[in-house]
């Protein structure tokens, strides 16, 4: 982003990923998400926004195809 433009930079995909992926294997609430993975309200926000878009059905169904991971 260039520095004139107004506003926060935006969160790294990858951070963001890891924030959700700790929210659903841990347990814990949304605003209780270590600061290591980037403000909650951007990692609830671009969890919700990818579940509406089926990012997560795409990414398991890719996985799977690649044969980095099996079905247990």
């Amino acid at each position: 982003m260039p520095k004139n433009q107004p506003g926060a930079r935006r969160v790294d995909d990858r951070r963001v990923i890891s924030g959700i992926i700790h929210v659903l294997r841990t347990g814990c609430r949304w605003c209780d998400c270590p600061a290591e993975y980037g403000p909650s309200t951007t990692i609830y926000n671009r969890f919700h926004r990818w579940s509406g878009r089926r990012f997560w059905t795409g990414l398991v169904e890719a996985l799977a195809a690649s044969g980095a991971v099996t079905k247990s």
